[in-house]
């Protein structure tokens, strides 16, 4: 005849299957949010990369572009610098040939005449080689204008802005440090969990579980609470 195990037993037996159900059901449920926490930290840490990889390929347009501006500048500037000697050459040739006496010599005359209409003709070639429209009304030249420009026109068709994306990959790396951190909250109730099925006392039992669903509570929590940019 088989031997029958006491009530008390069996209710003892009984307590703890339920207890075992309880905990594997809490460990699946800490495994699958801390899948969802790495998930969600691993999509914060790539946007961070990209960040800062559009930060730097910022740097280099703008670096691009203010290199480009000051050749283009300083090329036109040059030319600019031709044109107003030319231009003060011819003044000086024309006050020289209006100071001529009456009596001064024709073949002179002749000559400083080619010399005024040859000036004027570099004076002209050079006036088209640069951006008239930089020219100062007291006949100087905004190289500071016309390089600003440049970079201005540049920005609006790429981006020369580096640092909203430097900030922003921070930004996203704090996110996943914070992530992280909660994410290791999950990992120590996972412990508790796992260890309530090392010990035989029901009262340690107990206390681990309601240790480890705080832990698990917590990080929960505090997962959420970083996802929905609360802290």
């Amino acid at each position: 005849m088989a031997e029958q195990k006491p009530p008390e037993s069996a209710e003892a037996e009984k307590g703890d299957s339920h207890l075992s159900t309880l905990v594997a059901l809490l460990i699946a449920i800490v495994s699958v949010s801390g899948a969802v926490v790495t998930w969600r930290a691993s999509v914060s840490a790539d946007g961070a990369g990209d960040a800062d990889v559009a930060g730097i390929r910022a740097t280099i347009n703008l670096t691009e572009a203010n290199t480009l501006a000051t050749v283009n500048g300083y090329s036109d500037y040059a030319s600019f610098l031709d044109y107003y000697k030319y231009r003060e050459t011819g003044t000086l040739l024309e006050d020289e040939i209006s100071g001529l006496t009456e009596d001064a010599d024709e073949a002179e005359i002749a000559a400083m005449g080619k010399e005024l209409a040859d000036n004027h003709d570099l004076t002209t070639a050079a006036s088209s080689a640069f951006p008239n429209e930089y020219l100062n009304r007291d006949g100087t030249y905004a190289i500071a204008r016309e390089t600003g420009e440049y970079v201005a026109n540049a920005a609006r068709e790429r981006d020369t802005n580096p640092q909203p994306n430097f900030d922003e990959a921070d930004a996203l790396r704090a996110h996943t440090d914070q992530l992280l951190v909660t994410l290791s909250v999950l990992v120590v109730a996972l412990v508790f969990y796992t260890l309530i099925e090392a010990t035989d006392s029901k009262r340690l039992k107990y206390l681990l579980l309601v240790m480890g669903t705080g832990i698990f509570l917590a990080g929960l929590v505090g997962a959420f609470l970083v996802e929905s940019g609360s802290i």
